[in-house]
């Protein structure tokens, strides 16, 4: 049966909310994907014109289209980008087909791109200083100054995601126990964690919320907005990576933070099943992921342990 493709989409999303209960960070992903899959192919407005020789189409359109990152034009995306696209658009043509709206899935005999995660993702300690150092000498205020510092630390010492980052609520600190609490509603995992705090995290995080209460500020999130007495947004989130990345001169994503905490740890000697706790992951494989960014130069130490 012929169908609109958008209203298809707006049930499989309904779904997702209310019947798989995924979380908004994973909704907001496949929204994503599929608002530029019909401004990419919009041509494709119904379920039956969903076809393989479509879809390379589509692939081949968005590896060869010109966007605009910041001043630059750039040509092409990654590999990784083209993975991530096959998979969150071939959840929804599954949905599809185990609803009778498609008889096969177009994407069944394409394969998605092989992804090579050699790359070196974690920031080192020269940068992490420089970034430092950008926000006690550039901030426009000691409020700032503090939030910003503490927002790193967080970054730093807790190896959070960004959608768990932005959730955390000043209820989440326990001072006594020295632990803050990743509530499993903000987690990706959606089990709830505890993780230890870290002596200069709980430097900053006393020194910002000591500015904070003289300031004023009556939010429940941890993270207040400087424009206003609410938690930080996602778009207050992008702003504010923008503004560190240009004062400090160091290029980073927020998701460097959670390899560099993940590398700190195991060049530390934390066992692999602490470390999957630490981080919210649901398997011991997703953790090894992480390690990826240990770098051959720290592991002298290790290689000489070994004994004939």
């Amino acid at each position: 049966m012929k169908n609109n493709l958008q209203q298809l989409y707006n049930n499989f999303i309904s779904e997702c909310k209310f019947s798989a209960c995924l979380r908004p960070e994973t909704i907001r992903g496949y929204r994503a994907v599929f608002n530029l899959f019909i401004k990419i192919m919009p041509e494709v407005t119904s379920n039956d014109l969903l076809t393989k020789e479509m879809l390379n189409e589509y692939f081949k359109r968005i590896e060869n289209r010109d966007r605009k990152v910041g001043k630059k034009m750039i040509s092409g995306v990654k590999r990784t980008t083209i993975k991530t696209h096959w998979s969150k658009l071939n959840v929804f043509f599954k949905w599809l087909k185990e609803n009778n709206h498609i008889e096969e899935n177009p994407l069944k005999g394409i394969k998605p791109p092989r992804v090579s995660y050699d790359d070196f993702k974690r920031l080192e300690d020269n940068e992490i200083n420089k970034i430092y150092s950008a926000i006690i000498n550039y901030s426009e205020n000691s409020t700032i100054a503090r939030r910003d510092t503490m927002m790193i630390s967080l970054l730093l010492f807790l190896g959070v995601r960004k959608g768990e980052f932005i959730s955390l609520q000043v209820k989440d600190l326990d001072f006594n126990k020295k632990i803050i609490t990743i509530r499993g509603e903000t987690s990706k995992s959606k089990k709830t964690r505890n993780i230890p705090i870290h002596p200069t995290l709980l430097l900053h995080l006393k020194d910002y919320l000591e500015e904070r209460k003289r300031g004023g500020y009556k939010t429940e999130f941890l993270i207040a907005s400087s424009k206003n007495d609410k938690g930080l947004s996602r778009e207050g989130l992008k702003h504010w990576v923008n503004k560190i990345i240009k004062i400090s001169g160091v290029k980073f994503h927020l998701h460097q933070f959670r390899h560099t905490f993940a590398c700190k740890l195991t060049e530390s000697g934390t066992p692999t099943a602490s470390l999957q706790k630490l981080m919210g992951h649901t398997s011991i494989s997703m953790t090894a992921k992480y390690t990826r960014s240990l770098n051959a130069e720290n592991m002298d130490e290790e290689v000489c342990k070994i004994s004939i």
